[in-house]
């Protein structure tokens, strides 16, 4: 009987994560009224700050959900997650130009500047306003 005991290897290096907790980016960026809760910025500037991997992952989950995504607070809210974090010191800079690099980040971003829908009953155009509004503070 063999009963020697298998230890995983010490010397390979340890793994970064990949991108920021899809979990922290999915509430942060849910379809609710709901406003996204401040603590969620700064646990994904933190992952996003790990590593090159996570922040560039991390910047293309967001562009991909601004753009596919048709329901006006998920837009905001990513443009507003994308804007906290390009801010947050945390980053050191690294998501901003992440964001900046990617042509077609900043393209649909600028999409949002002029996005409409069907105006509601009750809110009239102002949720659209501002997804508008915020897709101007992005780009600032």
């Amino acid at each position: 009987k063999n009963t020697q005991t298998i230890h995983p290897p010490t010397h390979l290096p340890k793994k970064h994560p990949k991108m920021a907790d899809r979990n922290s980016l999915t509430r942060a960026t849910e379809s609710t009224d709901s406003p996204t809760p401040g603590y969620l910025y700064n646990d994904i500037a933190k992952s996003v700050s790990s590593s090159p991997t996570a922040c560039s992952e991390t910047a293309t989950y967001l562009v991909r959900r601004l753009s596919s995504k048709q329901n006006h607070n998920i837009k905001y809210k990513c443009l507003k997650v994308i804007q906290m974090v390009a801010v947050n010191p945390m980053t050191r800079g690294q998501f901003k130009r992440a964001i900046s690099a990617d042509v077609g980040a900043i393209g649909s971003i600028k999409e949002c500047l002029n996005y409409r829908g069907v105006a509601d009953p009750v809110h009239g155009d102002r949720m659209y306003e501002k997804v508008r509004r915020q897709a101007k503070e992005t780009l600032d």
